[in-house]
């Protein structure tokens, strides 16, 4: 059998030719590194997916970064400018202290023109007082009392030396629940009936009994009850107008009474204590006598009321303390009125002088009206009773004034 190469496997193989040894390189010799492209093979194989997935997110923390980086120093921006940071917080604090200030003191200038107040009992001790009525109904007293004039200030007013105090001026306040307040003259020499003392003239119960006979006199002919008592002096009166400074009166003729101790001209002019003194007492020059006396007794005291309640005299607390003290001091309220009644009393008779109350006399039948009394007034009985009834129920009333 013929002996082919391919099978003839004990013959050796050929062998590999060695390459010739290298002899060491020289030390000068730049040898090139094979590494070299393999990482810049792998960083370009990861470049862009590393760039694409987080070059945004790293971009925006980088300017969030910067937004919140200190500034540069130096001149590259200019400094900013410090705000003032309490200034508002002192002024505010200030504005409130000045409230707190000026509230405190107030209260002190009212607490001591309440204290100034003269007291006295006029609440009735009976049984049969009229039931509440609709609205508050308050009493307004001006008496004779000299006892705050001297010899020379009773000789200058014409007020006499008569001992004691009878009711000069007699008013009835009334203030709705709701509506306009209404002020009604009683004329002093009215003809009513006085509690165990039968028929006489009104101001005779301020004279024998005092202020609760005279407010049980005027509820008893009213029907109304009286929520609180007010009454002034001559003296008081005098004092009053003239710690306002006068009462602005508008006459439309001129005015002479040698009783009252005035001569006024026509027109508006400001009147002192005693020409105010004689002009609301005046009623022997006077044609219309004791009513037309009522009618002024009204305008004025509405005029005096509406001075004394004026912004510059209650929101100034050294000017509410000199008016508030001397009118203090000169009028006296029942032992019943509170500090509310009173400030009442003050608005309703200011509403009234600015025209948005009512201000009418009782009706009147006679103003002449003969009796075992003397001359007195009578007054009109169906007339007074519709207006009594009216302020009762707290109806519109429609006396005339």
């Amino acid at each position: 059998m013929p002996n082919h190469p391919e099978d003839d496997w004990t013959r050796p193989m050929p062998r590999t030719p060695r390459r010739p040894q290298r002899s060491d390189p020289d030390p000068t010799e730049r040898i090139p590194r094979t590494s070299a492209p393999r990482s810049s093979e792998r960083h370009d194989r990861f470049d862009d997916g590393y760039d694409d997935q987080y070059a945004d997110g790293y971009d925006d923390r980088h300017d969030r970064d910067d937004r919140y980086a200190a500034p540069p120093r130096g001149g590259d921006r200019p400094p900013r400018r410090r705000r003032p940071r309490y200034g508002f917080r002192r002024f505010l604090a200030l504005i409130v202290l000045l409230v707190v200030a000026y509230v405190v003191t107030m209260l002190v200038v009212v607490a001591m023109v309440w204290g100034s107040v003269n007291r006295l009992d006029a609440t009735p001790d009976v049984s049969d007082r009229p039931a509440a009525a609709a609205g508050e109904n308050y009493l307004l007293v001006g008496t004779d009392s000299r006892e705050q004039l001297t010899e020379d200030q009773r000789d200058s007013f014409g007020a006499g030396f008569t001992e004691g105090h009878r009711a000069d001026t007699v008013m009835l306040l009334h203030v709705p629940t709701f509506g306009e307040p209404t002020l009604v003259s009683l004329p002093r020499d009215s003809y009513v009936e006085i509690r165990d003392a039968g028929w006489n003239k009104l101001n005779a119960a301020h004279s024998s009994g005092g202020p609760e006979l005279l407010v049980d006199t005027v509820e008893r002919a009213t029907g109304l009850p009286i929520d609180g008592y007010l009454e002034i002096g001559f003296g008081g009166f005098v004092s009053v107008v003239e710690g306002v400074g006068g009462v602005e009166m508008c006459l439309d003729d001129p005015i002479s009474d040698e009783k009252a101790h005035i001569d006024l001209p026509a027109g508006c002019q400001e009147l002192t204590g005693p020409q105010a003194l004689g002009y609301v007492r005046m009623r022997y020059s006077d044609p219309r006598g004791d009513i037309g006396r009522v009618e002024r007794q009204r305008e004025f005291l509405s005029a005096l009321v509406d001075k004394m309640v004026t912004p510059s005299t209650v929101l100034v607390p050294w000017r509410l303390h000199e008016v508030g003290t001397a009118t203090g001091s000169a009028i006296s309220l029942g032992d019943d009125t509170s500090m509310v009644e009173a400030g009442r009393m003050a608005l309703a008779m200011r509403s009234v002088a600015a025209g948005e109350g009512n201000s009418v006399t009782v009706p009147v039948a006679e103003p002449n009206y003969p009796t075992d009394v003397g001359s007195a007034v009578l007054w009109n009985e169906q007339g007074a009773s519709q207006l009594f009834t009216a302020l009762r129920q707290g109806q519109a009333i429609t006396v005339e004034p």
